[in-house]
C-alpha cells in the first residue's frame, strides 16, 4: 500500500450517522479522498477497493462502525464464474437486450433513474437528486469510469451501470433498470452481461460492494456462483 503513502491523500473520520443500509443503526466510515494525479489515480482506487473499501462521488470510504460488522465486500471471480440455470434463463429471456457503451448524458437515463428510485427505493435520499446533482454523480467522477445502457434493437433504454475501472476488473459503483418489468430480471441481466464483458477483456474480477445480510436489497449478490467476500483482510468464497 505504498500508494497512500502519497501527499495528496487525506484520510478523515466521519461521525456516527444513521445507518445507510440496516434502519435503525448508526454508522461511521473511514473516508480516503481520490488524488487528482492521473499517474496514481486508478491504482488508489484499484487498491483501496481489493481491501474492501467503496467509492462515493471522489471519495472512498470504509464502514468502521461500533459492534457491527454487516458490511462485508464481495466480488465475483471472473474465471471461475459459472452460468446457473436461473442466470441462463435470465440470458434467454432478455437476449433481445445489449449492453452498449455510453458516455453522453441523456434525459431519458436521468428520467429512467428517477423512475426506479421512487419505485424500488422510495425512503431513498437518491430519488431527491436534480439532474445536475445525477450528472455530477454518474457522469464526472475523477477516476476511471465505464458506464454501459442496456438497450434493445431501438436502442430503447432497459437500464444502466456505472463502473469504476480497475486494474484486475471492473467495480459496480450504481445501476438501475425499469423498475416495472420484474419478471424480465433486469438488474442480475445486467450483472451477467457485465460478467461477459469483463472475460471478453480477460480481467478478473466484478466488485459488487457490500453485501449486508440484513438487507433484502443486497440478496442478488450473493445468488452468484464464484462469490468472493472480504473477511479478517483476505477474499474468502464461504462467510
Amino acid at each position: 500500500m505504498g500508494t497512500l503513502k502519497n501527499k495528496e491523500i487525506i484520510i478523515k473520520s466521519s461521525n456516527e450517522f444513521p445507518c445507510s443500509y440496516v434502519k435503525g443503526r448508526t454508522e461511521k466510515r473511514i473516508f480516503i479522498n481520490i488524488p487528482y494525479n492521473p499517474k496514481i489515480r486508478e491504482k488508489v482506487v484499484s487498491e483501496l477497493t481489493r481491501i474492501g473499501f467503496r467509492r462515493n462521488y471522489n471519495h472512498m470510504y470504509l464502514p468502521t462502525c461500533k459492534n457491527c460488522s454487516s458490511c462485508i465486500s464481495s466480488r465475483i471471480n471472473i474465471n471461475n464464474f459459472i452460468l446457473s440455470k436461473s442466470n441462463k434463463r435470465n440470458l434467454k429471456i432478455n437476449d433481445d437486450l445489449s449492453l452498449i457503451d455510453n458516455r453522453t448524458f441523456t434525459t431519458g437515463r436521468f428520467e429512467l433513474f428517477k423512475k426506479y428510485c421512487e419505485l424500488r427505493h422510495q425512503k431513498g435520499q437518491m430519488k431527491y437528486m436534480t439532474e445536475y446533482d445525477f450528472i455530477n454523480f454518474f457522469h464526472k467522477s475523477k477516476n476511471k469510469t465505464k458506464i454501459y445502457d442496456l438497450v434493445d434493437n431501438k436502442k430503447k433504454l432497459f437500464g444502466s451501470i456505472l463502473l469504476d475501472v480497475l486494474d484486475d476488473g471492473y467495480s459496480a459503483v450504481y445501476s438501475f433498470f425499469n423498475p416495472i418489468l420484474k419478471k424480465r430480471g433486469l438488474g442480475k441481466n445486467i450483472i451477467l452481461k457485465t460478467i461477459q464483458k469483463l472475460q471478453d477483456k480477460k480481467k478478473n474480477f466484478l466488485y459488487l460492494g457490500y453485501w449486508i445480510k440484513e438487507s433484502k436489497n443486497m440478496n442478488y449478490k450473493s445468488s452468484f456462483s464464484n462469490v468472493e467476500y472480504y473477511i479478517n483482510g483476505s477474499w474468502e468464497k464461504n462467510l
